[in-house]
C-alpha cells in the first residue's frame, strides 16, 4: 500500500508529497537522485539538480526541470547579467 500526504497548508491529498507545498507526515528520508543527499525535505534544491532547473509551481513555489512535474508551470526568469563597462587605461598627455 502506498503511503498517503496531506499538504498542511492547503488540504491537498496525494500519493507523493513532492507535489505538495507543505506534505505531512514527513517520517521517510528521501535520496536526492541528484546530489546523492539524504533529507527530509522534498524540496531539497543542490547544485547540479539547480542546473536543470527551467520551471516554478505558480501554486506551491515549487522548482522543476520538466513542465510534467508541476500542477502550474511557469518558466523561470533567468536575470540579465548586467552590462560589464569595459574600461581602458586612460592615457594622459603630458605637460
Amino acid at each position: 500500500m502506498a503511503n498517503i500526504y496531506t499538504c498542511k497548508t492547503c488540504g491537498l491529498v496525494m500519493e507523493e508529497k513532492g507535489h505538495l507545498c507543505n506534505p505531512i507526515p514527513a517520517k521517510k528520508v528521501v535520496a536526492c537522485k541528484y546530489c546523492g543527499t539524504t533529507t527530509g525535505d522534498p524540496r531539497h534544491v543542490c547544485s547540479p539538480k539547480l542546473v536543470n532547473l527551467k520551471y516554478i509551481c505558480d501554486s506551491c513555489g515549487r522548482l522543476a526541470a520538466k513542465r510534467e512535474m508541476l500542477c502550474r508551470p511557469s518558466p523561470l526568469q533567468i536575470p540579465k547579467k548586467p552590462a560589464v563597462k569595459k574600461t581602458g587605461k586612460s592615457k594622459k598627455s603630458k605637460k
